[in-house]
């Protein structure tokens, strides 16, 4: 459930632009259905507002994330029309076990959840039509996907003895790690703004949970592709990080911490020795790691042999 919980309070930031626009033409046709040009504005306004600070786009960059917006848009439309032949489209009953499980694990009401929403721009049956969406492909991606993925017991006994098996003795530190990067030449503006832009990942951070997420889109460290996984050495980790990630509990996430590469956060996993660390204790773990590593790209090769068999055309000339 947990998630679900990060993908759904995702949808907040994501979708709080959707509200009503004027129909100004046709982006794509997908099927029988249309991709909207001013459903393209809305998913660009959403990416546009995730570019840090102080970065300037090419004119190469900015048609690289409207190609990529049209090809979400496209994307999600071929889901949601087929979890529609499948069957496999969320129930009123399967959103309101989302948002009772949601409610339940954050510590809050359901309605104190929907006023959240609300507060952001998202009304309640804007907000369940979007949870519902999310749920379906879950569901698509699921049955589709998922089953195709097969991870042997060697390859996780592989990863075990990787990580855990040629070990010192010793204990780590696991964190999730974003860095900012900031030049040492750049202006104080520039400090500034990178810094600002900091504080709401930390604050985004905190509120939906995915700091892997954010992790893989804004890190410039080289751990972003695994979601800013970094395992230090209690007796090696830098004086500042050990000062703000002691006391923290599992999944909290420390204020800013500015060193020479720019601007840090971190989230704490644990603590442990990984010489103590017996195969079973985390085999499962393992096992989850790696299946959720290959979903993705067999998500896309999928996704790929879908829009092949299905009738798909960007006809907005500015779009081609």
């Amino acid at each position: 459930m947990r998630r679900i919980s990060c993908l759904v309070v995702l949808l907040l930031a994501v979708c709080a632009a959707a509200r009503a626009e004027v129909v100004d033409g046709v982006a794509a046709i997908v099927g029988d259905e249309v991709v909207l040009l001013s459903e393209v504005r809305t998913t660009m306004r959403s990416v546009m507002a995730r570019v840090p600070p102080g970065q300037t786009l090419t004119p190469d960059e900015m048609r690289q994330l409207r190609d990529g917006a049209v090809k979400s848009l496209i994307d999600d439309k071929l889901v949601m029309q087929i979890a529609k032949l499948q069957g496999a489209a969320a129930s009123e009953q399967d959103i309101d076990a989302a948002v009772n499980g949601i409610a339940q694990e954050e510590g809050i009401s359901v309605d104190e959840i929907y006023a959240a929403a609300a507060a952001q721009g998202l009304p309640r049956a804007a907000y369940r039509e979007q949870l519902g969406k999310q749920l379906t492909r879950m569901k698509v991606v699921s049955g589709s996907v998922q089953g195709k993925v097969r991870v042997t017991d060697e390859e996780v006994r592989k990863l075990y003895e990787e990580r855990y098996g040629r070990a010192k003795p010793g204990e780590r530190i696991r964190v999730l790690h974003i860095l900012l990067a900031v030049p040492p030449e750049a202006t104080p503006e520039t400090r500034a703004q990178a810094r600002e832009f900091a504080l709401k990942l930390r604050d985004q951070a905190r509120e939906n949970g995915d700091f892997g997420a954010l992790a893989r889109k804004y890190s410039a460290a080289p751990t972003a592709q695994q979601g800013g996984l970094t395992v230090f050495r209690e007796a090696d980790a830098p004086a500042e990080i050990k000062r703000a990630v002691d006391g923290l509990k599992p999944g909290e996430i420390t204020d800013v911490i500015e060193n020479s590469h720019g601007d840090n956060l971190f989230q704490y996993l644990d603590r442990f020795d990984p010489s103590t660390t017996t195969y079973e204790q985390v085999a499962d773990k393992l096992r989850s790691e790696l299946i959720e590593r290959r979903t993705l790209p067999e998500f896309e090769k999928w996704m790929a042999e879908v829009r092949k068999n299905r009738y798909v055309e960007v006809v907005a000339p500015e779009l081609r």
